[in-house]
């Protein structure tokens, strides 16, 4: 399996987010979308739920899927290197952290992509007063992409026309956080990030194909 997010553009649409507060529920969801899903994000919920060593169970037996740590590192250099190496032996392929921390705050660890947020999809009145400062940073320090919420098109676009295909955007709030499937996709995305609409459905490998089929049917006209 490749290490980098960049290399999976195009064969998933969809991320699950996997913030369930039952253990056994992971390992079931799993089984649900063995197959299907080539990157699933986990996060703290996650890490707090089973634990590290758990967490690298669960890696362990999906080996064919890229595990993205939503971290949102936000400490000086010393501390993110400490957190995302200790990530990186458990199994996680991609960290996600705060841009606003600066190019000189973001660390260098070897086979880990790091991804910065650059919008949040509520309350991010500061990240977007300095969008372009950490799309900067992106290119800077060669991260291997942005996380930009789907409820941001405007930012979506501006981004891919400022990094262009070489990065990766990301994009949480589909779903539950009203956002249509696909639209994120259309304004320039290449992963839309689900979580709830998926986890919390009564069949989540029907609910993931469904979310799937229209993100690959993204259409902006369906946006407007």
């Amino acid at each position: 399996m490749t290490d980098r997010i960049v290399d999976l553009k195009g064969v998933n649409r969809v991320i699950p987010a996997l913030d369930l507060t039952k253990p056994e529920r992971y390992w079931a969801l799993m089984r649900e979308l063995r197959g299907l899903v080539k990157i699933v994000k986990v996060s703290w919920v996650t890490l707090l739920t089973i634990g590290p060593e758990g967490l690298r169970k669960l890696i362990l037996d999906n080996s064919d899927v890229y595990f993205l740590m939503d971290a949102k590192l936000a400490d000086v250099n010393f501390i993110n290197g400490l957190i995302a190496g200790r990530l990186r032996e458990i199994g996680i392929r991609g960290v996600i952290m705060h841009g606003f921390v600066g190019s000189v705050n973001v660390p260098r660890v070897e086979d880990l992509d790091l991804i910065l947020l650059a919008s949040m999809t509520s309350g991010g009145e500061l990240y977007d007063a300095n969008f372009d400062y950490v799309i900067k940073i992106v290119k800077d320090v060669d991260a291997a992409g942005v996380v930009i919420g789907g409820n941001k098109p405007n930012l979506i676009a501006r981004a891919r026309a400022m990094l262009g295909s070489n990065y990766v955007i990301l994009s949480p709030g589909i779903g539950a956080q009203g956002v249509k499937p696909g639209c994120a996709i259309a304004h320039g995305a290449d992963f839309e990030i689900v979580g709830r609409a998926i986890y919390e459905s009564s069949n989540p490998r029907e609910a993931f194909i469904r979310i799937e089929d229209e993100a690959r049917r993204a259409d902006i006209n369906r946006c407007k």
